[in-house]
């Protein structure tokens, strides 16, 4: 029998098959093989036995938070506590197109706000390179439509900080979830963690993944790596003069035409070079 595995605890995996769930053991041969199972994967398994018996291969592997075959990250972020960081922002997206996954941003808390310049900028910046940008605002029946639809035969990940209101918006797609809903902390500048592990929650033919949240992101990749991936960038990456261009000074820069053009935001580039000078040269004749 197939299923797919929509959480894990103490070893024991938890496959969903057409709306019956199975509490599984992974076969010893994993172990040796040094295969690991992960929230996502489509497995075959045993039912008399209770053992997976096989792991399908996978279309993609987030390492944080950890899941597979993800077909869509809805990049969730407050624009008030926590505050908005454009950044970071940038980092998620990064992180998904290094990853091969199609990105969509929610903007949550908005009725909080009453000057919505800002964050209209950062949502006209993403359209230019096809990035659609949702507001969770009072008309809260509308968006959750919108996201249902989205949720379609898909899974769907959603992914922010924590305290940014992942999994209230999750429960208003359906409230049967009844997903544990953190508070901000004003002391500590930052959400409550209430969802611990990465969880696959069937909704109609798809399903919606809530993760835990977390305040910093890493980007485990190099200087050329960042050049390539940085949202908007990869569709001109071999457009460049040169096929190595990291987009700072060198001639004929294909990304900084797009920028003069003002097909590229320039507050995204002004990002992409603060975090091009914090990562490291991936070959040695690159370093002065």
């Amino acid at each position: 029998m197939n299923g797919r595995i929509i959480s894990t605890s103490g070893g024991i995996y938890r496959v969903y098959v057409n709306g019956i769930y199975y509490d599984l053991f992974p076969k010893g041969i994993f172990k040796y093989r040094k295969e690991h199972l992960c929230v996502g994967d489509e497995v075959s398994f045993n039912e008399q036995e209770c053992v997976i018996e096989e792991i399908y291969p996978r279309k993609n592997e987030l390492i944080r938070p950890r899941c597979a075959n993800v077909d869509l990250i809805i990049v969730t972020m407050s624009v008030v506590r926590p505050e908005l960081s454009e950044e970071l922002l940038y980092k998620f997206l990064t992180y998904a197109a290094m990853n091969n996954v199609p990105a969509k941003v929610l903007f949550t808390k908005t009725d909080c706000i009453s000057d919505f310049s800002e964050i209209e900028r950062i949502k006209n910046d993403l359209a230019k390179i096809g990035i659609e940008v949702i507001f969770a605002n009072g008309n809260q029946a509308e968006i959750t439509d919108k996201l249902r639809l989205i949720i379609n035969e898909k899974i769907v990940l959603f992914m922010g900080q924590t305290g940014v209101g992942k999994s209230s918006i999750i429960n208003e797609i359906d409230p049967t979830f009844a997903r544990k809903i953190g508070e901000y902390s004003n002391a500590l500048g930052r959400g409550k963690h209430q969802t611990k592990e990465v969880i696959l929650l069937p909704y109609e033919k798809g399903f919606v993944a809530d993760s835990p949240g977390f305040s910093s992101l890493d980007l485990m990749m190099y200087k050329e790596d960042l050049a390539q991936y940085f949202p908007g960038y990869h569709e001109h990456y071999l457009e460049c003069y040169f096929s190595n261009c990291l987009h700072q000074n060198e001639k004929q820069c294909k990304i900084k035409e797009e920028i003069s053009k003002n097909n590229l935001s320039m507050q995204g580039y002004e990002i992409y070079l603060k975090l091009l000078n914090e990562l490291e040269y991936k070959q040695e004749r690159y370093k002065q």
